[in-house]
C-alpha cells in the first residue's frame, strides 16, 4: 500500500518540478514501506537514518532547483518561497537530530506532517510559479 498516490492537481506544469515532485513522492512511499513493514529494531533504527538522510537530500535538491530558477526569471515571491523551504529543511533536520539522539524509527505523525507540509506547499505555492515560469518559455 502507498503512503502517498500522484494526482494531476498537483500538477505544476513545469516538467522538471513535477518530476522533482513524483520522486519525493516515490521516496515517501519507500520509506513508509521499508520503516512500517520492518520488524526488526535494529534494521529499523537503520533504515530511519538511512531514508531520512536521503529523503534531505533529495529535499534539498529539490528545493535549490526551484530557488535557482526563481532568482534567474526574478520570481515576485521568492523570498516567501525560500522562507517556506527554509521552515521544512528545519523541520526535517529536527527529526534527524532526534533520531541522532535516540529516536529509535518516524512516528506516523511525523510521515503525516512530512507529506502533508509538501502536498500544502505543492498545492499553494508551487502551483502558483507554474504559469509564470510557462510565461518565460519554461515547461
Amino acid at each position: 500500500m502507498d503512503f502517498w498516490e500522484w494526482d494531476e492537481k498537483f500538477t505544476t506544469n513545469v516538467q522538471e518540478f513535477d518530476d522533482h515532485h513524483k520522486e519525493l513522492l516515490n521516496l515517501f512511499n519507500k520509506v513508509y514501506q521499508q520503516v512500517f513493514e520492518c520488524g526488526d529494531l535494529e534494521e529499523e533504527r537503520n533504515l530511519t537514518e538511512t531514508t531520512l538522510v536521503e529523503l534531505l537530500e533529495y529535499v534539498k535538491y529539490h528545493l535549490l532547483a526551484e530557488e535557482k530558477l526563481m532568482i534567474q526569471f526574478a520570481y515576485p515571491e521568492y523570498l516567501e518561497h525560500k522562507k517556506q523551504h527554509e521552515y521544512y529543511i528545519d523541520e526535517v533536520n529536527k527529526f534527524v537530530n532526534q533520531h541522532n539522539n535516540g529516536a529509535v524509527a518516524l512516528s506516523f505523525p511525523t510521515f503525516m506532517f512530512l507529506k502533508d507540509w509538501i502536498i500544502k506547499h505543492i498545492l499553494r505555492s508551487d502551483k502558483e510559479y507554474g504559469q509564470f515560469f510557462n510565461d518565460k518559455g519554461i515547461k
